[in-house]
């Protein structure tokens, strides 16, 4: 099984690219975003509990997102891939998600795709986002902020390290086209897929 990650910061487009590798390879998407959302949405006890940290601008502990990633990645034993949109967004997080894949014999990581986007863009397409899709994360000026700032102390570092020794970490410039994103993308999976 193929296991791509897309990594960066809220509102770089990796909904939008994992939607297409999706369709484009038939890989799952996996978004905790989404699953919080949808847990929000049916206002069930995890969703009230996920709600009260999204609210603030602030990440889901690890323990929460982490179960919620096994529960899924249990039923996606069918697919040759899984693309984490995201996930994971802390170092513990990568840990579990290794054991998580070597727990189930589903192979590693294969290629991370990191997203770079400047903080002015970030804020514009969030607040666009927030009009569009009522996304309550994305609506108001100071949750925004907040998580552009939770996303540099908590996240933006956390494969620092990996960075100068991994060659499966490709670093991609967000402010692109989604077409262009999307196309070096591609050409990248099927270079893989080859191997």
């Amino acid at each position: 099984m193929i296991h791509i990650i897309l990594f960066g910061p809220p509102g770089c487009g990796k909904g939008t690219q994992s939607k297409i590798i999706e369709k484009k390879f038939g890989f799952f998407h996996l978004s905790t975003g989404m699953i919080f959302r949808d847990h929000i949405k049916r206002k069930t006890s995890l969703g009230k509990l996920v709600n009260f940290y999204i609210n603030k601008g602030k990440l889901v502990p690890d323990q929460i997102t982490t179960k919620i990633l096994v529960d899924k990645v249990k039923e996606l034993f069918q697919y040759k891939g899984i693309i984490y949109d995201g996930y994971p967004r802390t170092k513990n997080q990568i840990l579990s998600l290794k054991k998580i894949l070597n727990r189930f014999s589903l192979g590693k990581i294969n290629l991370i795709f990191y997203f770079n986007l400047q903080k002015d863009l970030i804020i514009k397409r969030l607040l666009q986002r927030g009009k569009t899709s009522n996304r309550n994360d994305d609506i108001n000026i100071n949750t925004v902020n907040r998580r552009i700032e939770e996303y540099n102390k908590e996240t933006s570092l956390i494969w620092k390290n990996s960075l100068l020794k991994n060659n499966n970490i490709i670093m991609l410039n967000a402010s692109l086209s989604i077409k262009k994103i999307s196309v070096f993308i591609e050409k990248k999976i099927y270079d893989l897929m080859k191997n």
